[in-house]
């Protein structure tokens, strides 16, 4: 009868546990292991089991010593000790108890999965792959095998491998969200942030509470409402499993996201000495070094992803993009670099031959495709929102192809004067390519380049008949399938020997249209009048502040002693990176107090901001663009080189609109200087600018919406005649 009770004390712990009656179940296994009997051991196990996840567990750790002081040859309870003892921390007594119970039951599947988690908290993934691989090879359906394993490869940079695990995975148990997350974890390690983010959705659609997944995708996303959760979650998980090397990758990534670039490094450079080859974080590290201003550094992480695992088109963008930073490096190498991106997956995208319709009208309406990442508070949204709202509806069918992650005004602006919007973040390249098609798009426009959330392998397939590239970059794609590049006479001067893959069109006078926000404010006093000494000013990003722009300034501030530098940009909110930004000038000898050091702040504030500005100075090889031209609209003259490159003479082409080429542009470093030393020394003439410029950019090309998307249309529609002629624009 005792042992009858035992066993119905027993068995109705187990039916209040099932109903969610925790407390009630830890009652009856009390009560059973009170009673004896071989039903004793078994009922400390549940207890501890229920301690356990009531979070109970220094209570669960007693009831598990019970049951073994109980059965000392009972190996599942030995296991679930060391569970027990893992989660307290105490990492060697785990072990001891997995390798009991593996004494025991040698192919007992929990304490080999065990033991192998140990392995891989440890650092030792090789150790850890072969009791997940033994566990596997009798129970091939095994959860927590399946799901440690491909964490395993991931730790062996056997991402490859990974991925195929994780895959099969999901064949086995498609209805399990952990087999998603892991899909999309190891997709983050390859930075393939759109798959990872597919991965993580449908994660959540199977199981909504499923946090890893929930904060996986603010992390990629960089939804700073959840980052900071995000980031507590995956501290708590290091703190129990280790700082492997899935978790390092991941709060680098949310640190990143939430704009914490010092100890996003930081953490990138712990993982990097743990693991030298891993992707994720020398892409990371990369991005962050880049965003403390030193475009340089930041090229040789990219260089070596791309040595490791070169079918990687997103990665070899942002290299381009880095590339143009640069000074010194000649334009022919930078073109050079960018042809070999095209080389590298033109030729590796499968060939796709679109049949185009018949429909060869010249003069019937057009349907016209933009493509951008940028639909939103972007340099792209504010030169595009008053085009979109000038498109002539009768001859122009405009579709927007979007791939924003949040929306803002500027994206409802957007969205709101196209003719058919498309959210396409998570399409696959080759899905968005299609789809392009089968809409009949007539002329297909790139609005990203290589700059971030590019979508230029979709270009590739040449879903439509014509392609152009227009104001989202600031050099030729290098893609063959890219027929146009978009640009201006005073951007791409006949003669200037300026290099494309694509036929370059100029539009009469601009290639941008500015839009000004309604919140800009009116232009100030000059602020010399009220300081008694002039402010220079930059509010372009650190990465354009390479060593000849800091030495050229500090030279600038040596001729003009009494002047300070306002430097306004992302990055600049961290001290470390004021204090590194400090000592680059003091290289130079520029006394720390002689610079304002301001980060970014809302688009309304910063504009408020060049009221303390004198003098703007550009940065060169890659000029201001928006940056330059929210300059202008402020009232505040621009400093600038005029090169031989598209990214190197936006702010000229900016001038030359405004007539003022002759006053604000030189030809070379020395002259540069030179022009901005004797501005600052003749304060009557930056008044006088100060109060001419906004009236001469109102009444410029680069304020007439409607004329410049007349011009923009006219060349539009030049496009489509001669493709149905069988030919092509010459430049």
């Amino acid at each position: 009868m005792k042992h009858l009770s035992a066993f119905l004390w027993f068995h109705l712990g187990r039916w209040f546990n099932a109903k969610g009656m925790p407390s009630l179940a830890e009652s009856c296994y009390r009560y059973a292991a009170r009673a004896g009997g071989r039903r004793a051991a078994d009922a400390f196990v549940q207890l501890g089991n229920s301690l356990q996840s009531g979070g109970k567990l220094p209570q669960a750790i007693v009831a598990y010593r019970e049951a073994v002081q109980l059965d000392p040859t009972h190996a599942r309870a030995w296991c679930a000790l060391g569970g027990a003892q893992r989660q307290s921390l105490d990492m060697e007594a785990a072990r001891s108890c997995y390798e009991r119970a593996l004494a025991l039951e040698s192919s007992l599947p929990q304490a080999l999965t065990n033991l192998g988690e140990w392995w891989l908290i440890q650092g030792e993934p090789v150790t850890a792959l072969t009791y997940f691989d033994r566990v596997l090879q009798r129970h091939p359906a095994h959860y927590e095998a399946l799901s440690n394993r491909v964490a395993a490869l991931i730790e062996c940079d056997r991402y490859q491998d990974a991925e195929q695990a994780a895959r099969a995975a999901i064949e086995i148990h498609p209805d399990k969200a952990l087999f998603q997350v892991n899909l999309g974890n190891v997709l983050m390690q390859l930075g393939r942030s759109r798959p990872a983010l597919v991965a993580f959705n449908k994660a959540l659609e199977l199981q909504p509470a499923c946090e890893e997944a929930f904060y996986n995708r603010a992390t990629l996303l960089g939804d700073t409402r959840d980052l900071s959760a995000a980031m507590a979650y995956i501290n708590r998980q290091i703190a129990l499993k280790g700082e492997t090397a899935g978790l390092l990758g991941r709060l680098a990534l949310a640190q990143s996201a939430n704009n914490e670039i010092t100890a996003a490094e930081a953490t990138c450079r712990q993982l990097l000495r743990q693991q030298p080859d891993d992707l994720n974080a020398l892409i990371s590290l990369s991005a962050r070094i880049s965003e403390r201003g030193d475009s340089v550094e930041s090229i040789e992480p990219l260089e070596k992803v791309l040595a490791l695992v070169p079918q990687m088109p997103a990665i070899y963008s942002n290299l381009l993009f880095l590339l143009t930073y640069v000074h010194g490096m000649s334009r022919e190498a930078v073109y050079q670099r960018h042809l070999d991106w095209a080389t590298a997956y033109e030729g590796a995208s499968p060939a796709r031959k679109y049949p185009f319709a018949s429909d060869a009208e010249p003069g019937r309406r057009l349907k016209i495709g933009y493509v951008s990442g940028d639909f939103c508070l972007h340099p792209v949204g504010f030169l595009l929102s008053d085009v979109m709202n000038c498109h002539d509806p009768s001859q122009y069918e405009i579709h927007c192809y979007s791939h924003v992650r949040f929306s803002d005004q500027i994206t409802e602006i957007i969205r709101s004067r196209s003719t058919g919007w498309h959210d396409v973040v998570l399409m696959p390249d080759d899905e968005l390519a299609q789809m392009i098609h089968d809409e009949g798009i007539d002329i297909l426009i790139d609005l990203s380049g290589h700059t971030a959330y590019n979508r230029l392998p979709v270009f590739i397939s040449k879903p439509a008949p014509i392609q152009a590239s227009w104001i989202g970059y600031f050099h030729s794609t290098g893609l063959t399938s890219m027929d146009y590049f978009i640009t201006d006479p005073h951007t791409s001067p006949a003669g200037s020997g300026q290099l494309f893959s694509e036929i370059p069109l100029s539009l009469p006078h601009t290639r941008f249209c500015y839009s000004v926000p309604g919140y800009a404010p009116e232009v100030a006093e000059t602020p010399c009048i009220k300081n008694g000494y002039v402010t220079f000013g930059s509010f372009n990003r650190l990465a354009k502040l390479v060593d000849s722009v800091v030495q050229a300034w500090a030279v600038i501030l040596a001729r003009v002693p009494d002047a300070k530098l306002l430097i306004k940009s992302g990055g600049l909110h961290e001290e470390a990176i004021c204090d590194r930004l400090r000592s680059r000038f003091a290289a130079h000898g520029v006394a720390a107090e002689r610079l304002i050091l301001r980060p970014s702040t809302e688009h309304a504030a910063m504009l408020a901001e060049f009221s303390e500005i004198d003098i703007a100075l550009d940065t060169f090889p890659f000029n201001g663009g928006m940056t330059t031209l929210e300059t202008l609209w402020m009232g505040v003259p621009v400093v600038t080189i005029a090169g031989d490159s598209v990214v190197s003479r936006q702010t000229v082409s900016a001038l030359a609109n405004i007539g003022l080429v002759g006053d604000l542009a030189f030809v070379n470093v020395d002259a540069y200087v030179a022009g901005a030393v004797a501005l600052a020394n003749n304060p009557a003439r930056f008044i006088e600018l100060r109060s001419q410029i906004r009236p001469r950019m109102a009444a410029s090309p680069l304020r007439q919406p409607e004329q410049f998307t007349r011009d923009l249309e006219s060349l539009y529609r030049r496009m489509w005649q001669a493709w149905c002629r069988g030919e092509k624009l010459s430049g």
